[in-house]
């Protein structure tokens, strides 16, 4: 077992080395590593404690990209295996569950943890800043690896108890906001069992409880009941607030008293993810043998979902995006009716839970986050679709053969998912129609930002992220959209506010600011639309070549 276990790790690594993308994003987390710290060294003489912000941004940058390009890149260690229909020929060498498992995620994690230990040679950099101690960074440092190594655990949990990847990757994030927001939950829970009894402490409810229940002790049974889940959540809210890193990342770095070199949530990490990966071990067995007698590609029953049309009309591609991309009627309502409800639900629900009064400021505020969230997520899931799930079901030659040219064709798949990418607006402009409705000088102020060229620069950043996305969704097997969104708007500001910073170091004075507002929006917005053009033609031409790979 042994022999097979390093003979998949050994021909695991071999193949991750090949990869060109594994260098590149090596190189390209060093260079924004130094890119921040020439930033804030520009910033050294207006701010204090410059080292302890540039180590707490850089681990912070690490901790998300664990996170998100981790999470596609870990829950893809079984799944891929699956839908290549390749699992089989694993098990016929007479490898045991242990050496697949390990095979598959320890390549993965070893990757991962090389391409973070790249950035914690500039780290040291920091100390000489100032803001930071040795010991905090070190203990900083430990913290992101163990939780990459729990993180690994969970998505090939995931990974093995899944069909595809779409499902395991959000498995993966479910099972993360479960995780690392316990303690939230647990005062969420606490808050609400301390509202019920109070809610059952009141005369008619107590009179009515007690001529009810009294019977069987209903009444005494529930509020004992409330008051002990209400204490307890509490002290498990206390408890488990050393046990995530979330909230405590930064303070590793912060603290300059007696910090400790190991911390409790790096023993519940590598806790956590022995426990994932034993479940995982035992259920391989289950959940791969039905995928393997099943098959990806089994025959499945007809129904009203799944039955095809009887007939086609010359919008046929458009309607193969709407009804299996964007999810038909169905996906459409969700996005249209369904997001808004869940937003308003989900609002009152916290008021009454915490026994407060609900402002409109606070539901229109919410009803905005997520309405952006909700369209960025839609967008980014559909967008992802139209050329992956061809490529992945080798189906785009096919739709090639047909007498329409490239851009037609292109066009006529992304319009079937536009209605629902449209419909996820609704939220947003539920929370923005509120706000004009509470404040009518919204619309005043609405105007004045149509007229800044922040407004259109945003506009093209979003037309940006749609090409490179689709780009990258014929290059990349998962997660294409999800990369752009987080280069575009993640790492490209960062980059531009580094620059800015040390532009500001070297031209003092009130020049930077007047290009700050007038000529750095023009200058992206010319930068984005020679690179939109350059992503379109790189689709165009890249249409054949990608049918023919696959």
């Amino acid at each position: 077992m042994k022999l097979r276990t390093s003979a998949f790790l050994v021909r695991s690594l071999r193949q991750e080395t090949r990869f060109v993308s594994h260098h590149v994003m090596r190189a390209g987390l060093a260079a924004l590593t130094l890119l921040l710290f020439f930033g804030r060294l520009a910033s050294y003489s207006m701010s204090a404690g410059v080292g302890g912000m540039f180590a707490s941004s850089v681990m912070t940058c690490c901790y998300w990209f664990v996170t998100l390009l981790g999470g596609i890149y870990f829950s893809a260690a079984i799944v891929e295996e699956k839908e290549e229909q390749t699992l089989p020929l694993l098990k016929m060498t007479g490898a045991s569950p242990v050496a697949i498992l390990l095979g598959k995620s320890g390549p993965r994690l070893v990757s991962v943890l090389l391409l973070l230990l790249v950035v914690t040679p500039f780290l040291l950099l920091a100390i000489t800043l100032g803001g930071v101690l040795p010991r905090g960074l070190l203990s900083a440092t430990l913290g992101i690896l163990t939780y990459s190594v729990m993180f690994c655990q969970l998505a090939l949990l995931a990974s093995v108890v899944s069909r595809s990847f779409p499902g395991a990757f959000s498995k993966t994030i479910i099972t993360w906001l479960v995780l690392e927001f316990l303690p939230f939950w647990s005062w969420a829970g606490s808050e609400f069992a301390l509202y019920l009894s109070r809610f059952g402490s009141s005369a008619a409810a107590e009179s009515y409880l007690k001529t009810t229940g009294s019977v069987f002790g209903v009444y005494e049974w529930s509020q004992f009941t409330l008051a002990w889940l209400h204490e307890n959540l509490q002290w498990f809210e206390g408890w488990t607030d050393d046990l995530v890193l979330f909230g405590n990342l930064s303070m590793y770095m912060a603290e300059f008293g007696n910090v400790g070199l190991w911390e409790p949530q790096m023993t519940a990490h590598l806790i956590l993810a022995v426990v994932f990966f034993c479940l995982s071990w035992l259920l391989f067995e289950p959940c791969t043998s039905r995928v393997v007698a099943d098959g990806v590609d089994s025959p499945r029953k007809l129904s009203r979902r799944t039955r095809p049309p009887r007939r086609a009309g010359s919008r046929a591609l458009a309607w193969k995006s709407w009804r299996y991309s964007a999810g038909g009627w169905l996906g459409l309502t969700i996005r249209l009716i369904g997001a808004p409800l869940l937003v308003c639900g989900f609002v009152f629900g916290s008021a009454v839970g915490i026994d407060v009064s609900l402002s409109p400021w606070v539901l229109a505020s919410t009803l905005v986050i997520s309405g952006i969230l909700v369209f960025v997520g839609s967008a980014a899931i559909l967008l992802n679709r139209i050329f992956n799930t061809e490529i992945r079901d080798r189906t785009l030659s096919l739709l090639l053969m047909l007498p329409v040219s490239r851009n037609l064709l292109c066009s006529r798949m992304m319009l079937g998912v536009l209605p629902s990418i449209a419909a996820s607006i609704s939220c947003l402009s539920f929370g923005l129609l509120l706000f004009i409705y509470l404040e009518p000088k919204t619309v005043h102020g609405i105007g004045e930002a149509l007229q800044t060229a922040w407004f259109y620069q945003m506009l093209l950043m979003g037309l940006t992220t749609v090409y490179f996305g689709l780009y990258l969704s014929m290059r990349l097997r998962y997660g294409g959209m999800l990369l752009a969104i987080i280069c575009v708007w993640m790492i490209g500001p960062m980059v531009i506010a580094s620059f800015l910073a040390i532009a500001s170091f070297v031209f003092r004075g009130p020049v930077i600011g007047a290009f700050t507002a007038s000529g750095l929006p023009i200058m992206l917005m010319l930068i984005e639309s020679f690179f939109s053009l350059w992503m379109h033609k790189l689709i165009i031409q890249g249409l054949d070549s990608v049918a023919e790979q696959g």
